[in-house]
């Protein structure tokens, strides 16, 4: 099998993990009715990480896009930047609906409750980003110092997004809505993409190290979720109810 035809199924198996992935975790948000556990923090990086990385590989493959394995692979990175972005529509929608900022975190007494500011300036910031990388993309599309700088950025955030949800998933107590389905196929994604990018594609290991370490992050998470015991979310008096 020739690595043409690997990098067709490949990015096939990508995007419809991608689908799936994505599909269950806003299932599961909508079904329950929650954001609980879920890092609003950890979703931003992640919004403007793929979305970079979206702009950057677009712009670096113009050239390219009518070889069937580019457009593939570009397509994979706009579905990745997409679902990204449904996430934190859904994220706010879900705050607005059942003003959770007033519930989050209630029965977490140590724990500092993010506030109006903090948590609609991130969101919008996300998409402040998304909109002004876009325009300037559409400006100047052949420069390759423009290129690199989405890039590094897009690492630098790709680095770190996953700090923050492990932070949250260790220190809250309650049932979290974040699934171990949707964190389990994108491990098994960054695996993947691992493996062919540097095994058989060849790409240098720097390029890779951004997937690796989401996939060990991502993987702490799991191991955190599975061996805590939450109490449920619903854990206040009728004082605290009727308050609310």
């Amino acid at each position: 099998m020739n690595n043409n035809i690997l990098s067709i199924i490949i990015g096939f198996l990508l995007i419809l993990g991608t689908i799936i992935s994505y599909g269950v975790q806003f299932h599961k948000i909508i079904i329950n009715n929650s954001i609980n556990g879920i890092n609003l923090t950890s979703i931003v990086m992640g919004t403007i990480s793929s979305s970079l990385t979206m702009y950057a590989s677009i712009l670096l493959n113009l050239n390219k896009l009518e070889d069937f394995t580019i457009k593939l692979d570009v397509s994979q990175l706009i579905i990745v930047c997409f679902c990204w972005l449904l996430y934190s529509l859904i994220y706010i929608f879900c705050i607005r609906k059942n003003k959770y900022i007033d519930l989050y975190h209630y029965n977490e007494p140590n724990l500092n409750r993010p506030n109006n500011k903090y948590i609609y300036g991130l969101f919008f910031s996300s998409w402040i980003i998304f909109i002004c990388f876009g325009l300037v993309s559409f400006i100047i599309p052949d420069s390759i110092i423009f290129i690199n700088i989405m890039f590094f950025i897009s690492s630098f955030f790709s680095l770190l997004q996953w700090i923050p949800q492990i932070i949250e998933s260790y220190t809250t107590s309650t049932i979290s809505t974040l699934s171990l389905i949707t964190l389990s196929i994108n491990t098994c994604g960054c695996i993947l993409t691992v493996i062919y990018q540097s095994i058989i594609n060849g790409e240098k290991i720097l390029l890779v190290i951004p997937y690796i370490v989401s996939a060990i992050l991502q993987i702490m998470i799991i191991f955190i979720l599975k061996c805590k015991t939450p109490r449920p979310i619903f854990d206040f008096t009728s004082d605290e109810l009727i308050r609310l």
